[in-house]
C-alpha cells in the first residue's frame, strides 16, 4: 500500500469513525442469520448481546430496538415491550423516540386503547420532532374528539401548541387547529387560522403552506367573498415556480389552485372570458396534471358559448392530440366538426354537462 493509499484508508476511517467491535458485528450477523430463518427470539438474544459490545450509544440503541422487534415477532411481546420502555426512558435518539410511539402501536395491538393514547401523548411530548410525531398526533385529535367532541379536540390543540409552539411539530399543530375549525363549521375562525398558519410556516418550508391557502380560499367562497377567494389562490399560485427550474417545489394545490380560480371567475364573478384564461393555464403550466384534460373542456364550452368556435375547436384539437385517453376526448367531435371521430363514445352524463343532444 502506497503512503498515499494508506493516506486516504485513515482519512476515511477518521471520517466515518471507527468500525464497531468484533464481537458486536459478529452477534449482529448471527441476529440477521436467525431471522432469516425466522427464528425471531434467537435473533432478539443475539441483538441484545450485540448492545452490549457496542462502543457507542447510537448502536447500542440500534441492536435494543432490533432486539425489542425481534422478540415482538417471536412472541415475546412482553420482553419486547421491556426493551422498547427502556430505551424510551433513557435514550435521547431516534430510535428511542421509535420505541415510545412503537409502546403505543403494542397497546393497541393488545387492545387497550385508553394505554395506546396516553402513550401517544406522552411520545409527542418527548419526541415532538419524530417523524412519527405527525401520525401520533392525529390519532390522539381522533380519540379526543370521539370523547368529547369538537370543542375537546380544539382545547387540546390550542393548548398542546402553546407547550410544543417552537418545536417541528407546531406546523402541524396550527394546521390541525384550523382544520377542526373547518369540520366544526366555524368558517370565519377557520379561515383565519388557514391564514396565519399560511403566513407563519410559508413557501417554500411549510409543508401545509399549499393546502391552507387554498382552505382558505373555500371558506371565502362559502363566506360569499369570492374576491377574497381569488386573492389567497393568486398568492398561492404566485409563487409557483418553473417545471424546468432544478430544484423547484412542485406543490400538490398549484394545479387545483388554477382551474378553482378558473371556476369562480366562470361560475361565481361571471367573466368568461378572464375565466377561459385561466382555465387555461392549467394545462399550460401542468400539463402532466390529471385537472389538465378539464380544465382545457370547460374552457372549449365556454369558447363555444361565447361564439367562438375556433377557439373551441383549438383547445379541443390540443385535447385530443396530447390526452387522447381522456374521458373528454370522445366528446370534442360533437363541439367541433374538425376534430376527428373516435371508437369510444362521449359519456350521456358528459353530454349532458355539454348540453349536447
Amino acid at each position: 500500500m502506497t503512503k498515499r493509499v494508506a493516506w486516504l484508508v485513515t482519512a476515511l476511517c477518521l471520517a466515518c469513525g471507527s468500525p464497531p467491535p468484533a464481537a458486536y458485528t459478529r452477534e449482529n450477523d448471527a441476529a440477521l442469520v436467525a431471522q432469516r430463518r425466522g427464528e425471531h427470539v434467537t435473533a432478539a438474544e443475539h441483538y441484545e448481546r450485540a448492545a452490549g459490545h457496542a462502543k457507542n450509544e447510537r448502536d447500542a440503541d440500534e441492536a435494543r430496538y432490533r432486539a425489542a422487534e425481534s422478540y415482538v415477532r417471536g412472541g415475546a411481546a412482553e420482553r419486547g415491550e421491556t426493551l422498547l420502555s427502556a430505551l424510551a426512558r433513557g435514550g435521547h435518539g431516534e430510535r428511542s423516540a421509535r420505541a415510545a410511539f412503537a409502546l403505543a402501536d403494542l397497546a393497541e395491538q393488545r387492545g387497550d386503547a385508553e394505554a395506546a393514547d396516553q402513550q401517544r401523548v406522552l411520545a409527542i411530548r418527548r419526541y415532538p420532532s419524530s417523524g412519527l410525531a405527525r401520525k401520533a398526533l392525529e390519532e390522539h385529535v381522533r380519540h379526543v374528539r370521539a370523547q368529547g367532541g369538537s370543542a375537546a379536540a380544539l382545547a387540546y390543540l390550542v393548548a398542546e401548541a402553546k407547550a410544543l409552539g417552537g418545536t417541528e411539530l407546531a406546523e402541524t399543530l396550527a394546521y390541525r387547529t384550523a382544520r377542526e375549525l373547518d369540520e366544526a363549521g366555524e368558517l370565519a375562525a377557520a379561515r383565519d387560522q388557514y391564514l396565519a398558519c399560511a403566513e407563519r410556516f410559508p413557501y417554500p418550508r411549510g409543508a401545509y403552506w399549499d393546502d391552507a391557502l387554498f382552505r382558505a380560499a373555500q371558506k371565502e367562497l362559502e363566506l360569499a367573498a369570492p374576491d377574497r377567494a381569488v386573492k389567497h389562490l393568486q398568492r398561492l399560485l404566485a409563487e409557483q415556480e418553473s417545471a424546468t427550474f432544478t430544484g423547484s417545489y412542485e406543490r400538490a394545490r398549484y394545479a387545483e389552485a388554477q382551474l378553482e380560480l378558473g371556476r369562480i371567475y366562470r361560475d361565481v364573478l361571471h367573466d368568461s372570458a378572464r375565466a377561459r384564461r385561466e382555465l387555461l393555464k392549467v394545462w399550460q403550466n401542468h400539463p402532466t396534471s390529471t385537472l389538465a384534460d378539464d380544465a382545457l373542456f370547460q374552457e372549449a364550452l365556454l369558447a363555444r358559448e361565447a361564439g367562438d368556435g375556433a377557439g373551441a375547436c383549438a383547445t379541443l384539437s390540443l385535447l385530443t392530440k396530447h390526452l387522447p385517453q381522456s374521458r373528454f376526448a370522445p366528446c370534442a367531435h360533437l363541439l367541433c366538426e374538425r376534430v376527428a371521430a373516435t371508437a369510444r363514445p362521449c359519456h350521456d352524463y358528459l353530454k349532458r354537462a355539454a348540453g349536447l343532444p
